[in-house]
């Protein structure tokens, strides 16, 4: 049994206590990643999908394809596309397939088909779809399904379109003057290497991985550490707090054919907006 005077007397003793402004998730997800400047972007795939990239210029002007927020870093913005249904498409078929497989074991299957998933695309708009279209109507599909198709093919499918989607914002990034050369993937698509392979195929970039990620919960510590001055700035606990592990290169023959793969890709919305509309009678 709890003692009360022992707890009337530990709340009563007074204590300063230090409260600094924090940041939105992503924010603080992107600061732990060690994005402070635009020489790196950040790919989080969770249950959803989000690229981020800093933005320093003082006159940007966004035209709502993506969003524009402050960082948690003083003086900074930063520009994000989200992806709604990202890890949670794999979960989506996980169960749809009654697949009782880990998630490791899961995507091992996934390796087992080639690139491509033998001419079958997958379109993650389970929940409609945010960046670029913002488009609450859309939904999902399979297209090119015939009767060769197997389960690892449907997983892989799965993970490219995943992978295509975030790729639709990294494209805007770069229309809009972004030199996308080096990313930093965090989250469940940052623990599986052929996956990372993939995005470094298809982003046509290097992907980085660290050495201990911890989230945004890492970001928020870095801006207590900072306003206790136990460092100058942000560039600085970045240079002591983060380290990275891994760094996986675009393969050329592969970075090819998904060149090819995500404009088909793109197709797909085109094609299927109107007909997806049309079925919502039907819900």
């Amino acid at each position: 049994m709890v003692n009360q005077a022992f707890l009337t007397k530990m709340f009563d003793v007074e204590q300063d206590i230090s409260i600094y402004q924090g940041g939105a998730d992503n924010a603080c997800g992107a600061l732990g990643a060690g994005i402070t400047d635009s020489t790196r972007q950040l790919v989080s795939i969770g249950t959803s999908g989000v690229v981020l990239s800093s933005e320093e210029e003082d006159d940007y002007m966004n035209d709502g394809s993506v969003h524009y927020f402050n960082h948690c870093v003083s003086g900074q913005n930063y520009v994000m596309g989200v992806t709604l249904s990202a890890g949670y498409s794999l979960q989506w078929l996980k169960k749809m397939l009654g697949d009782d497989q880990t998630f490791g074991e899961f995507m091992q299957e996934a390796e087992t088909s080639p690139l491509g998933a033998k001419g079958l695309l997958y379109t993650p708009f389970l929940l409609g779809e945010r960046t670029p279209y913002n488009d609450a109507e859309i939904r999902g599909s399979f297209i090119g399904l015939d009767a060769n198709t197997n389960a690892a093919d449907m997983k892989r499918a799965v993970i490219e379109g995943i992978t295509f989607s975030l790729n639709e914002s990294i494209e805007i990034m770069r229309k809009n003057g972004k030199n996308i050369s080096r990313i930093v993937s965090i989250g469940g698509g940052a623990g599986n290497r052929q996956w990372l392979q993939m995005q470094a195929d298809i982003f046509d970039a290097e992907i980085m991985t660290r050495t201990e990620e911890q989230g945004p919960a890492f970001g928020a510590a870095m801006i207590a550490a900072v306003g206790e001055q136990w460092f100058e700035d942000f560039s600085v606990v970045t240079e002591e707090w983060i380290d990275y592990k891994e760094t996986f290169s675009p393969n050329n023959e592969n970075k090819v054919q998904y060149k090819k793969l995500f404009e088909l890709y793109r197709e797909v919305y085109e094609k299927t907006q109107g007909l997806t509309s049309k079925l919502l009678e039907f819900k």
